[in-house]
This record gives C-alpha cells, structure tokens and sequence, in this order.
C-alpha cells in the first residue's frame, strides 16, 4: 500500500451498494481488525461516519468489493496530513 497514491475522498463516487451475500468473500478476521480500527475514528474524525457505517455492515461476511473499498479508505487517509504519519 506504500507505493499507491493518496485518494482525495473517503469513498468513490460512482460506487454501487452490493448484497452483502454476493460476490467472492475475503478473510474475515482481517477485515474486522481493519473496521474495528476505523471505529476510533468516529470519535476522532467525524467525516468518516458514513464510510465506516457501510463498511461495518458486512463484517459478518465482507467481498472482495469491500475490501477494495476499505484499503480506498486507507489511501485516503494517507493523504490526509492529520494521519499521514500515522498510515506510515
């Protein structure tokens, strides 16, 4: 993830909602790890309410789409200054 790009926005704008029960399911452990570190950015940075709510909603069993999606989020907060340090 080192040599990927800052993203300038939380989520793609053209993304669609998908049914959490289709598409290709990714390990699940890691996947929770990685929300349930997000979920302290509530507190911390209001803007990603939204983007945290959607990616928690398929923590039972996330896709391969949410998973893109949470590492879309990990670039942007690359990007971001208060958390460029901490992504490193």
């Amino acid at each position: 993830m080192e040599s990927n790009k800052p993203m300038e926005t939380p989520l793609a704008s053209n993304r669609r909602k998908e049914d959490a029960t289709l598409g290709e399911v990714v390990e699940a452990t890691i996947y929770k790890n990685l929300v349930g570190s997000f979920m302290y950015l509530v507190n911390t940075q209001p803007d990603m309410r939204y983007e945290i709510s959607q990616l928690s909603q398929v923590m039972v069993r996330p896709t391969k789409l949410y998973w893109k999606v949470t590492k879309h989020v990990l670039r942007y907060l690359r990007g971001t200054s208060q958390y460029g340090l901490w992504y490193r």
